[in-house]
């Protein structure tokens, strides 16, 4: 039963992680913009979390089913949104964890099968330099603020070239993940790497 507590890291509650420094001019710049609009390839992106329990197991899942959009904003910014279903947690382990964490105690997956992340505004440039991703996560029904790291590209075309990748750190708590707190820390990581559809 211990074991199962683990599974609260979906339930990961929304803490904001601890601010991060702001983006900085792009130290590998080019002379072309990243392009700041496409799809989530569900068959290329994927979203994973990671939880820290007090027992020597693996706690890590993912969500496998994934979707949402990097668009542009009339005043030149961009926002991303991005959906996941609570109800498609897989684990690297005993099925009857994934069970447990989409159970009522946890993701209550059922009642809330999505779970979605709505960023405010962000430039452009952070596509390649990073930058402090801030936002609303939206879990079990509630909505809470967040901050995700987004990590500096790895090619000059993000999203297409390699995917976008984005970290961060909340609290189960902040969503009523309250069970198996002397076994499961409060502290769930999540890691999304984003690859955007081909345009057509």
């Amino acid at each position: 039963m211990a074991v199962g507590g683990l599974l609260l890291l979906l339930a990961a509650g929304a803490a904001p992680a601890p601010p991060l420094p702001a983006a900085t001019p792009a130290s590998r710049a080019t002379n072309e913009s990243p392009a700041c609009r496409g799809r989530v390839d569900p068959a290329t992106s994927s979203a994973r979390f990671i939880v820290d329990v007090r027992l020597p197991i693996r706690a890590e899942g993912r969500f496998t089913e994934i979707e949402g959009e990097l668009k542009p904003r009339p005043d030149g910014q961009c926002e991303v949104h991005v959906r996941v279903r609570a109800d498609t947690v897989e684990y690297d382990g005993p099925e009857w964890m994934a069970n447990l964490t989409r159970s009522p105690a946890f993701l209550d997956a059922e009642a809330h099968p999505d779970v979605g992340f709505d960023s405010q505004a962000f430039p452009v440039a952070w596509l390649n330099t990073g930058g402090s991703l801030r936002g609303t996560l939206r879990l079990r029904g509630r909505e809470r603020p967040v901050e995700f790291a987004l990590q500096a590209a790895e090619c000059a075309t993000p999203g297409t070239g390699c995917p976008l990748r984005v970290r961060g750190e909340v609290s189960r708590r902040d969503f009523g993940m309250q069970a198996y707190r002397f076994t499961v820390k409060d502290a769930v990581r999540f890691e999304f790497a984003i690859q955007l559809e081909p345009t057509r």
